[in-house]
């Protein structure tokens, strides 16, 4: 199955998880259960799609032994972001759209450069759907996703995921990351095989930056991945939202408005 497929049925995701217990249970509710119309779509968020959908067509064409030089790979990301930028109610940051597409079209080319030939791929945008287990129990919801790549290195699996940052992680950043976690545990699951795995991270300098940050996971930390999804459970059981007002997220959350109603005085959040 797709992974749009496997989204029609009741599951969780890293990113749902992550939104609902770090970033802001408010935001998820009206997102996830209310289905509330975004007020509009985080230019971070359409030019990293824009950018995965031009990394899956290199590394599918270095899997098939195909050419495709750093430059067709530049010029696919440019008709991506164009034709994107016109499609969506995009909210622009400091940068207008083409100083957006010039500052895509540099990651690209630093994430080209940074390939590494000595890494065999063996799949690219591999989905995943595998039951999540605390206390020795399946949980009533699988988790789901999307691996971006994996390869082989060294004689043993390694899942990549792709990211665009503002600025340069923390050293800790990786150790902490509950999609290592996540996705370390969902290749297990799927392969019987414990892989390690890598954020390659293109950083918006002015002058493009790539650093790869490696993170290994151990059956200690699935453990921790049933009891969070556990209680993420817990809270839609029980209707346990609330606003985060110092989230990082919060100056540029599509449902301001909604949420800004909700704390005038506990109004509803249907109502909201």
């Amino acid at each position: 199955m797709t992974l749009q497929e496997l989204r029609k049925r009741p599951h969780w995701s890293y990113s749902s998880l992550n939104s609902l217990l770090n970033i802001c249970s408010l935001q998820w509710y009206f997102q996830k259960i209310a289905k509330l119309t975004p007020a509009h779509v985080s230019v971070n968020l359409v030019n990293g799609s824009c950018y995965h959908r031009t990394l899956d067509q290199i590394y599918l064409a270095r899997k098939l032994e195909m050419p495709f030089s750093a430059e067709e790979a530049m010029d696919l990301y440019t008709d991506d972001w164009r034709r994107s930028s016109k499609e969506e109610s995009i909210k622009y940051g400091k940068l207008d759209v083409q100083e957006v597409e010039e500052q895509g079209r540099g990651l690209i080319k630093i994430a080209y450069e940074n390939i590494d030939p000595t890494e065999k791929i063996l799949q690219v945008g591999e989905v995943f759907c595998v039951p999540v287990i605390h206390q020795g129990e399946f949980l009533t919801k699988p988790l789901i996703g999307e691996f971006d790549l994996v390869v082989e290195k060294e004689g043993k699996p390694l899942v990549i995921d792709w990211k665009t940052s503002a600025t340069r992680w923390a050293k800790t950043k990786a150790d902490k990351s509950l999609q290592a976690t996540a996705y370390s545990y969902a290749y297990q699951q799927k392969h019987g095989l414990k892989p390690k795995v890598r954020f390659d991270v293109a950083v918006k300098n002015k002058t493009p930056v790539f650093e790869r940050y490696p993170a290994s996971r151990d059956p200690d930390s699935w453990n921790l991945l049933g009891t969070l999804a556990s209680k993420a459970e817990e809270i839609v059981k029980h209707d346990l939202y609330y606003p985060s007002l110092e989230s990082f997220a919060c100056s540029d959350c599509p449902f301001k408005g909604a949420c800004e109603e909700y704390c005038k005085g506990g109004v509803k959040a249907e109502a909201a």
